[in-house]
């Protein structure tokens, strides 16, 4: 037995990937199905899934998955924060979040090889490097006055 709670042989042949999945009918069901038509003999339909709907369904999984794990952190970021922010953290949180929103205007403009998505995009990346650049000047005041208070 394994840290599972599995037995180790029989894990071998218990778990294949979707992708090779098979879907076998049920004595019942097949019994069921008999009596409805008699010229369906096949108890055994092989499903497979497309590269794209493979790339749909991470997709699809994946988003909901990571608006979960954000709104998580989120809250352990609330709740972790005794301190109040100070006018600083303000900014630079108000910052990040414009980044963000600028990162997923870009992220819907990647696809599109138009020239003014191109135009779009270039603006859109000066935007996000002079916030950063706003970013990390405050995270540099925000330093000298922490050396301040513990040098007083």
């Amino acid at each position: 037995m394994n840290i599972n709670g599995i037995n180790s042989s029989a894990t071998g042949s218990a778990f294949t990937a979707i992708s090779s999945a098979y879907i076998a009918a049920t004595p019942a069901a097949t019994q069921t199905a008999n009596s409805e038509s008699a010229d369906s003999q096949d108890t055994q339909d092989t499903v497979s899934i497309s590269n794209a709907g493979r790339a749909a369904l991470s997709a699809d999984v994946g988003a909901t998955l990571r608006d979960k794990a954000s709104a998580k952190k989120n809250e352990v970021d609330n709740a972790s924060s005794e301190e109040p922010m100070t006018l600083i953290d303000q900014q630079i949180q108000k910052i990040k979040e414009q980044i963000k929103a600028l990162q997923e205007m870009l992220a819907k403009l990647e696809n599109d090889d138009s020239e003014t998505a191109d135009q779009q995009r270039k603006m859109i990346q000066e935007q996000i490097m002079q916030l950063s650049s706003q970013i990390a000047t405050l995270t540099e005041k925000k330093m000298r006055e922490a050396q301040k208070k513990e040098s007083a």
